[in-house]
């Protein structure tokens, strides 16, 4: 992206979208948020409606207005994936593509992952925060919030550019 994603602004609220996300991460890995918040945030899957626990999430902590109904299953899934990956989970210096490279995902399922059309992006990036959490990585949700929330071209490719170079950078070879 030309601006730094620290800088993109979030629609529904005029925030930016790495404040917004840090928010949210600050929220749920707090010691004071309820654990069956915290669970029935982890327990949705995007064939469910959304549950109430994100909708107490955003209004009492978040903003008066919830994001707008065509980025509400996008900012679900952020807010499963801060709830997967725990408290720790959101950690700003470690590129999604690091995360990835460094927890052995595969050259195929990175692929895939890129360039998933509309209507499987969420469920294929949802698979690899699953793996995320199964090897006890965490990584810079601004990177995942963006992969979810662009739906420009242009601008997913170079978001797709940096999630690829960090990966590539970051991978082992065998």
């Amino acid at each position: 992206m030309t601006e730094a994603l620290s800088e993109v602004t979030d629609t529904a609220t005029g925030s930016s979208l790495g404040a917004r996300v840090a928010q949210m991460a600050a929220i749920i890995g707090a010691e004071h948020y309820p654990n069956g918040e915290r669970a029935a945030l982890r327990r949705w899957s995007p064939e469910q409606p959304i549950p109430l626990a994100f909708y107490r999430l955003w209004l009492r902590h978040l903003g008066d207005d919830l994001p707008p109904e065509f980025q509400t299953p996008a900012w679900m899934t952020i807010a499963w994936g801060l709830a997967t990956l725990g408290k720790e989970g959101h950690d700003p210096r470690r590129p999604l593509g690091q995360a990835l490279a460094e927890s052995q995902f595969s050259e195929g399922r990175i692929e895939q992952l890129l360039s998933a059309p509309e209507d499987v992006r969420l469920d294929l990036f949802m698979k690899a925060v699953r793996f995320l959490a199964a090897k006890g990585e965490r990584f810079d949700w601004r990177d995942g919030a963006a992969f979810l929330l662009t739906l420009d071209n242009e601008q997913r490719q170079r978001l797709n550019h940096r999630i690829a170079a960090a990966f590539y950078r970051h991978q082992t070879q065998n």
